[in-house]
């Protein structure tokens, strides 16, 4: 029996489906969600997100947010979602370039965390399309 896994993201869905394996990013390293996964509430550090379901895999990007399992039942709750094939990549790579060069000439530290936070985001923007590009990735529906 499949994950039944539900993204949203600025209280809107993004995606609804079934997977055979949740890969996330959390704050303490990537976990991996298989059936029949124990309960779990994490929160969930900028990257990439992958459904693998059979031979296909979706994947988006995350700008953090959490993630809960309970019952077969994957909930992610983001706080921005993008599915890897929709990436602008000059705009990501421009809010990339932007957020480094903020890091270079920052002064203090809301500074370094909001710039830090931008080129985290940016870059797992980046790492998304270049898969869906280099790989193939299927196409989220």
């Amino acid at each position: 029996m499949p994950l039944h896994v539900e993204i949203i993201a600025a209280e809107q869905p993004i995606l609804t489906t079934d997977a055979d394996v949740v890969v996330a990013m959390t704050v303490s390293g990537q976990i991996s969600v298989l059936p029949q996964h124990a309960p779990l509430l994490t929160l969930l550090a900028p990257g990439e997100l992958r459904l693998g379901r059979g031979a296909n895999e979706v994947l988006l990007a995350l700008a953090g947010g959490y993630l809960e399992i309970r019952d077969d039942h994957v909930t992610i709750l983001a706080d921005a979602a993008e599915r890897a094939e929709d990436i602008d990549v000059s705009r990501a790579e421009r809010a990339r370039d932007r957020a480094s060069a903020r890091l270079r000439e920052s002064r203090s530290t809301i500074d370094v965390a909001r710039a830090s936070s931008a080129l985290a985001r940016a870059t797992s923007r980046l790492k998304a399309a270049d898969h869906v590009r280099t790989r193939g990735v299927t196409r989220a529906r």
